[in-house]
């Protein structure tokens, strides 16, 4: 199995946002515009840093939240 990592999150996102923007998929604003928030946030952090999901909430290797998903 993938390490769930940044560099693996982030991946998974990019994916996504460019499916987005092709029109592979319409998600909602709400969901698109997380994607980018996502992406922008997770290309800051270090790549190997360990991640974690839970209830829709993302955290870091120390459990901060890193973001949440949108409700819609």
């Amino acid at each position: 199995m993938t390490k769930l990592n940044v560099t693996h999150f982030l991946g998974i996102n990019k994916i996504r946002k460019r499916m987005h923007e092709e029109g592979i998929n319409n998600p909602s604003v709400e969901f698109k515009k997380f994607t980018r928030d996502f992406i922008e946030q997770l290309s800051k952090m270090p790549m190997e840093e360990k991640m974690s999901c839970k209830n829709g909430s993302f955290f870091d290797s120390k459990g901060n939240i890193i973001a949440k998903l949108p409700s819609k």
